[in-house]
């Protein structure tokens, strides 16, 4: 799971919690949408700023990053004679 901290000081307007640089995102560890993190992490919210920039912790690896399995090719049949 990737987590987030706060790249600035600012107020979340769905809770009104007060963010400084630094914190993390959310402060309570809540679940939040996809959507909501991509709108504060790329700037398309209603400030036009980025709010929350994503960390890779060493405890939680960013599934972008782990390695993918093997496919191994179907094992074939002999021929019937």
């Amino acid at each position: 799971m990737k987590k987030y901290i706060s790249a600035r000081t600012w107020r979340d307007l769905t809770d009104k919690h007060l963010y400084r640089e630094g914190d993390p995102f959310p402060f309570d560890g809540r679940e939040v949408p996809a959507a909501r993190l991509k709108e504060l992490e790329t700037g398309s919210n209603r400030a036009g700023l980025q709010m929350i920039q994503g960390i890779i912790t060493e405890d939680a690896p960013d599934p972008e990053q782990e390695p993918k399995p093997e496919r191994k090719a179907p094992a074939r049949r002999t021929a019937k004679k």
